[in-house]
């Protein structure tokens, strides 16, 4: 075998994968391309939704092994363009917040101060687990991921994101 060569095994599974792929692509794609075309939203391309699903199929160590396919494929669709919209709903929010930045805070002493009142008030959070939830929640983060980001349990975030909340709020002010 030369430099640079597989080994002769290698290109053969490398060659039943691809042959699989292909199939299972001609197979399930149109429907599925179908089924994305409809739920994706305006900003969403159905091609690209349906690429990104058949690349997650192509990453399964095994997947002739998945008992029902095309239930597996749909299910990955729908996450995908879930988590596409997502994705792009947070970035319009983002840049909403720099394209319409709050006019007391154009003046830079002024954001600095309001940047060293929220240090100030981060830092006064006593349990570190609240802090660090309260953070990830005012990133974007649904409770779900920040209890697998912190390891805690989804109902559990909630309670240190009030937590945090309570404690970050300056006294005297009520929940909103």
């Amino acid at each position: 075998m030369h430099a640079g060569q597989s080994p002769p095994h290698r290109d053969a599974a490398d060659e039943a994968k691809r042959t699989l792929f292909d199939r299972l692509y001609q197979e399930h794609g149109p429907s599925l391309f179908r089924y994305l075309r409809r739920l994706a939203g305006a900003d969403d391309d159905p091609a690209d939704l349906l690429h990104e699903t058949f690349l997650r199929l192509w990453t399964q160590p095994a997947p002739e092994a998945i008992a029902n396919l095309r239930a597996w494929l749909f299910r990955v669709a729908t996450n995908v363009a879930h988590n596409r919209r997502r994705d792009m709903q947070r970035s319009r929010h983002r840049e909403q917040a720099v394209v319409a930045p709050d006019a007391a805070l154009e003046d830079p002493v002024a954001r600095l101060d309001a940047q060293a009142q929220v240090q100030r008030a981060l830092a006064s959070i006593d349990d570190v687990r609240a802090r660090r939830a309260l953070l990830l929640f005012a990133e974007g983060f649904t409770y779900r991921e920040i209890a697998g980001i912190l390891d805690l349990a989804p109902g559990h975030v909630g309670v240190l994101i009030q937590r945090g909340r309570d404690q970050f709020r300056p006294r005297g002010e009520s929940t909103p």
